[in-house]
């Protein structure tokens, strides 16, 4: 008759136990990853139209300037702006129980106020792209009947692109950063070439009609027309030289 030792029960049972608990923790540990969910975040115009819907309690924020904010904005929307030194404590004043909808013009104001809104613990939405992107996708705007004529009408620009045999358009907004390091650029371009240029300026915030026939979802944007007909339409930062290559090489 042999005799199992003390030692040997011992290991048996470690034997036993330990691959059953390991088990159950790696079992625990995916069954938590795979059920878990994050609020907010960033989202496409569709999803943050959805948001609007379906989201019982929130606040749709505008962080963009006031001037802009009476410009055109969502219906809907409160206006807090983002580069104001009362930002934090304005959103302080929310109520924590709503979802906070942000956006601005283009994504960059809303991307560091969704930061500051997410720090200070609200469940918070940033709408991708901004105003450009929702509007290039078909959505609304509040325009300000007092302000929505002081930019090109879809007419007034088609006059300007017909009315020389060269335009280069160039569409910008106050706010853009690389279209003020641009603006130079075109001034050098005119008084380079004189007469054989036209330079049109289009402030998207202002001609709203042009803006939501060509859907632009991004700025700074330069198209060049010869005889009426596009011929260059490209989105981004343009140097000096590479506007220059654009626009001669339809001389």
């Amino acid at each position: 008759m042999r005799i199992t030792t003390n030692t040997n029960i011992m290991k048996n049972i470690y034997l036993t136990l330990v691959p059953a608990f390991l088990l159950l923790l790696f079992s625990c540990g995916a069954k938590n990853t795979e059920n878990f969910t994050s609020d907010g975040g960033k989202v496409d115009a569709s999803t943050f139209q959805s948001k609007m819907e379906t989201e019982n309690n929130h606040i749709l924020l505008d962080v963009r300037s006031p001037e802009e904010f009476a410009t055109n904005h969502i219906k809907g929307a409160v206006n807090i702006n983002v580069n104001s030194s009362e930002f934090e404590d304005k959103v302080k004043l929310l109520d924590k129980s709503n979802t906070i909808l942000v956006y601005c013009k283009s994504g960059g104001r809303s991307s560091n106020a969704f930061s500051s809104i997410q720090n200070l613990g609200y469940n918070v939405y940033e709408l991708s792209g901004g105003l450009l992107k929702w509007q290039s996708a078909g959505f609304p705007v509040e325009v300000s009947k007092n302000k929505s004529n002081t930019g090109y009408t879809l007419k007034t620009y088609n006059d300007a692109i017909y009315a020389n045999s060269l335009t280069l358009v160039d569409f910008y907004a106050t706010w853009c950063g690389p279209c003020k390091m641009m603006a130079p650029h075109i001034e050098s371009l005119k008084a380079k070439y004189g007469d054989k240029i036209a330079i049109v300026k289009v402030d998207t915030d202002k001609s709203m009609e042009v803006s939501k026939h060509f859907k632009i979802s991004a700025i700074p944007l330069i198209k060049i027309y010869k005889d009426g007909q596009e011929v260059y339409n490209k989105i981004g930062y343009h140097s000096e030289e590479e506007l220059e290559a654009a626009f001669s090489s339809h001389l």
